[in-house]
């Protein structure tokens, strides 16, 4: 288990901050020196996983459904006492502030990526510089600037895609501008919009999950979202359901995960999340599980998965530096789909898991020796 956790450390370095941070990791390494890892270890490398919390099954004998009080509301299309089915219309938002955030941030997101493909081009020219580089000084100082730029280039993708989030938020909120109802009931009360329960349902009963989220990630779910429910007893048993509401109006005080800070318990405040059930057959009163944000898978479970920072011309001619009796040499593989979600490729050719690769560094060469970071980590 240690060295799985150690190779995979390594290729999240070499990923995530190139030569430099590999460098920091490993030591002082031989010029002539490439260090390879196992494309078979590389599948669960990735650290981009989707964040689980807790909930627990309970009966759903109402379904209250909030208004957010950011928006306008254009129509009210329900009063007490009226009978709804399962997809009747309840309100309607009026989305012509949403389309003025989305066009706004549809501009700030060219910008910003016009912003990545500068500091991208600053790091091209870099590279070429250090190749270039006759004195030891000049090259340490080429060095130092590329991995400012490397950092900025991390912020610039980070801002790119927050404006990516915001953008399909904004969207999804004026997919969903008309609000229907998620169950088939009696309406109970049509309240005020600026309050607690808009509108509350007395349903005809099947089971929701009520999960228990806390105020450091409340912001990652928002209403309609698609979620996957998981067994605690066996992760391989799912459900897909989409959250209903989200109780921020009703903290829930929290002793699970105090921390002591000054010498003062501090107690994370945690909010209600309700998700009704696509099916629930198969789930108990009662039961402990966890949900997640649902993700679509693009590539096989059993797919070969390469991290995209391994390929080289990605988008003209992939190749990857391979180990072949112990020597560095370039070798052409061929892709298929990208999973945006672990930022990587499936591989369909010219690789296989048994092989070990490097990451495309500048000082690389064909032909130079490699080492094998596995057995690096073991000395």
């Amino acid at each position: 288990m240690k060295k799985v956790l150690i190779t995979v450390i390594i290729i999240a370095l070499l990923a995530g901050g190139g030569w430099f941070a590999y460098n920091t990791f490993v030591g002082s390494v031989a010029a002539d020196t490439v260090f390879v890892s196992n494309v078979g270890d590389m599948g669960g490398a990735s650290p981009f996983v989707s964040n689980r919390y807790s909930g627990v099954v309970e009966t759903q004998s109402e379904v209250k459904i909030d208004a957010d009080p950011e928006k306008k509301i254009k129509r009210v299309a329900v009063k007490a006492g009226d009978v709804v089915k399962k997809g009747d219309v309840l309100f309607e938002y009026d989305i012509e502030d949403m389309q003025y955030t989305l066009d706004r941030s549809r501009l700030d997101k060219e910008e910003a990526q016009n912003n990545v493909k500068s500091v991208k081009l600053v790091i091209e020219n870099l590279e070429k510089e250090i190749k270039k580089a006759q004195t030891r000084n000049t090259r340490l100082a080429l060095e130092n600037r590329l991995e400012e730029e490397k950092l900025s280039l991390k912020k610039a993708e980070y801002s790119l895609s927050t404006l990516e989030k915001t953008i399909t938020q904004t969207e999804n909120s004026i997919k969903n501008a008309v609000v229907k109802s998620s169950a088939d009931g009696t309406v109970k009360s049509v309240g005020d919009p600026t309050g607690d329960s808009y509108i509350t349902i007395v349903s005809l009963g099947d089971f929701r999950i009520n999960a228990t989220v806390s105020e450091n990630h409340i912001q990652d779910f928002f209403v309609d979202e698609e979620i996957t429910i998981r067994s605690r007893m066996d992760e391989t048993l799912t459900w897909k359901g989409k959250v209903t509401s989200i109780e921020t109006s009703k903290p829930i005080k929290s002793s699970a995960n105090d921390t002591i800070i000054a010498g003062q318990i501090q107690q994370p405040t945690r909010y209600p999340v309700y998700i009704a059930i696509e099916n629930s057959s198969g789930l108990l009163m009662g039961q402990h599980v966890t949900v997640e944000e649902y993700v679509e898978e693009t590539i096989a479970p059993n797919a070969l998965f390469l991290p995209d920072s391994f390929v080289m011309d990605a988008d003209t001619s992939p190749s990857v530096w391979v180990e072949e009796n112990g020597i560095i040499t370039k070798r052409s593989i061929t892709l298929g789909e990208y999973d945006d979600k672990r930022f990587g490729y499936e591989v369909t050719g010219g690789l296989t898991e048994d092989d070990y690769i490097a990451y495309p560094d500048y000082y690389i060469e064909e032909g130079m020796k490699t080492q094998k970071l596995m057995d690096y980590a073991e000395e």
